[in-house]
């Protein structure tokens, strides 16, 4: 072989794995203005199918409703809003259920104070299914929807006080055929003030936070039961643990991770509270540990890491993808954007299916309109633990799909969620369990052979052990 031809093979192939090895970015698609412009908010992932919006574009310039296929392929409007069926969604997913998708504008409608929406997936069926009024409705939605059952639950960022038009914002629900409007709580400033992003669900309970107002005016993370009973502030911000929280939080047991934009040094936090609000704790702080000026949205991964986007010193003007531990530690830029491939992070954040993230930029691309975007690491579906743990013990492994946890500690024996991944990240088994006499049995008989990994997180959220199952029938 010329030595020549080998340098370019020893090259080729050196600089092939070094790209897998950083990740593959794909822009999906190049948004141009007519099939709409500047998405702000998230991606609704349904099999091979993307659901979205963007705040401008469209046929009127007020934004529009798309899907598009994870492969880039068949991009559709399926929604041109016209300011009489609702303009402009701001930091908005969709929310699906069935072949129904369902979300919110922050103007538009009878009043122009934004309505709540739902349209087939195919694009057809749409229907209004509330205009807001100007006083004790509350008005400007922003955020996203969540379900449960029939009932959708939703924020508004002003109103609710008709002595004062601007107000501070409400809690309401609706149920899905438009019907059976509440307002389930009038915020009054010292309880919190404009909340503008989605609530959690988590059995009785929807959590939430407002950007501003509780008892420092740095906004609030709240409680509230699902029937607008018990409402409560869980953490009040002090502008030292952070300020203006403005985040989707990601949940995993009983533990909230989000966003305080703000701070000392004017950067922000990531941050975790318990659901109970005993114990708050500022894990990482932009600015000082990292250069980042501000991050939007949070995704946890199988695998125990924080993913989300942001912009700052180490990309100041297009943003990057990182990754950091639920402790704080191991801060990682995975990904530059570099303004042809996407510029200004999508404060709706990212979604992740296996191993792939999947996202949109407000500005960039080809048209300087914004794009849709896929990231693949092999990295993002789950870690790759050591076989067992200190605290741990499975047997016997390898197994015909049948195996038997083993709790060495005292404190284990406590109620306990069991997680188990395939090696593309997607989680085949979750349960909850109480330890019996220190151990507990998992059947995976129904899965193919293979390399799998559980987890054991314990009932506040903490991650008690995982390791690698091996599946040989």
């Amino acid at each position: 072989m010329r030595k020549s031809t080998f340098v370019f093979l020893f090259t080729f192939t050196f600089s092939l794995f070094a790209s897998l090895c950083e990740g593959q970015y794909t822009v999906l698609h190049n948004f141009n203005g007519t099939n709409g412009s500047d998405p702000q908010g998230g991606l609704t992932l349904s099999g091979n199918v993307l659901y979205g919006m963007t705040t401008y574009g469209g046929t009127n310039n007020e934004g529009c409703v798309f899907s598009i296929n994870t492969d880039g392929s068949n991009y559709k409007v399926l929604l041109n809003f016209n300011d009489s069926n609702g303009a402009y969604p701001m930091w908005s997913s969709l929310t699906l259920a069935g072949n129904v998708l369902y979300g919110m504008t922050v103007l538009g409608g009878y009043k122009n104070n934004g309505v709540v929406f739902s349209v087939h997936t195919d694009g057809s069926g749409y229907r209004d299914l509330h205009n807001f009024n100007d006083t004790d409705q509350g008005q400007s939605p922003r955020g996203s929807l969540t379900i449960s059952g029939k009932v959708l639950y939703g924020e508004n960022c002003f109103g609710g006080d008709h002595t004062n038009l601007s107000g501070n914002g409400t809690i309401f629900s609706l149920d899905t055929d438009g019907s059976q409007f509440k307002v389930l709580h009038i915020f009054n400033g010292s309880d919190g003030r404009c909340p503008e992003t989605a609530l959690t669900h988590l059995g009785p309970t929807l959590f939430g936070s407002t950007f501003v107002g509780g008892a420092n005016s740095d906004g609030v993370i709240f409680a509230i039961d699902t029937d607008g009973s018990r409402f409560r502030d869980i953490d009040t911000f002090n502008w030292g643990n952070g300020a203006q929280p403005d985040c989707f939080f990601a949940l995993s047991g009983k533990v909230l991770y989000g966003i305080a934009t703000a701070s000392p040094n004017d950067s922000g936090y990531i941050f975790a509270v318990d659901t109970n609000g005993k114990r708050f704790r500022d894990l990482l702080e932009f600015g000082r540990a990292t250069g980042v000026a501000s991050v939007v949205g949070l995704t946890l991964s199988p695998g125990g890491s924080l993913y989300g986007m942001g912009n700052g010193n180490l990309s100041p003007d297009s943003g990057f993808i990182f990754s950091v531990d639920t402790n704080g530690n191991n801060f990682k830029d995975i990904y530059d954007f570099d303004g042809i491939n996407g510029a200004g992070p999508a404060a709706g954040g990212l979604v992740l299916s296996g191993n792939i993230l999947y996202g949109m930029t407000s500005d960039g691309g080809v048209n300087h309109y914004g794009t849709i975007f896929s990231f693949k690491d092999a990295g993002l579906g789950i870690n790759n633990p050591s076989p067992t743990t200190s605290s741990i013990n499975v047997y016997p492994n390898p197994s015909n799909g049948e195996f038997t946890i083993v709790a060495k500690s005292e404190e284990l024996r406590a109620k306990s969620i069991i997680e188990v991944y395939n090696v593309l990240g997607e989680k085949v088994y979750s349960n909850p369990f109480t330890f019996n006499n220190s151990q507990f049995t998992i059947d995976l008989s129904s899965q193919p052979n293979g390399i799998y990994f559980y987890r054991v997180i314990e009932e506040e959220g903490g991650l008690a052990g995982e390791g690698k199952l091996i599946i040989n029938k």
